[in-house]
């Protein structure tokens, strides 16, 4: 489950984004729109401006799909997060 920790690190697990692609393929939902959906409404989390300062993707090679998309995951999840935190530098933990 995703968490925001008290020093402002996002932490999006493999498990987060599995979902993701699932909207996307079977319901024609962009990325953004799912990512921002899941964080809202099924983890009930809310972000402001200054609340994120990195993301860290707690995911590596044996966590296939993912790993084979990740710069593009990452991309992706960085805009998402920018349209909640506009003062999000786009800092990732890889």
């Amino acid at each position: 489950m995703m968490k925001l920790t008290e020093q402002g690190v996002l932490v999006v697990e493999e498990k987060d984004i599995d979902s993701l692609y699932c909207y996307r393929d079977r319901d024609g939902t962009r990325f953004d729109d799912s990512f921002l959906f899941e964080l809202k409404f099924l983890q009930k989390m809310t972000l402001s401006e200054g609340d994120v300062r990195t993301i860290h993707f707690q995911f590596d090679e044996e966590e296939m799909p993912l790993y084979e998309e990740r710069e593009r995951l990452v991309s992706e999840v960085q805009s998402a997060v920018r349209t909640l935190d506009p003062k999000y530098d786009g800092s990732f933990v890889k």
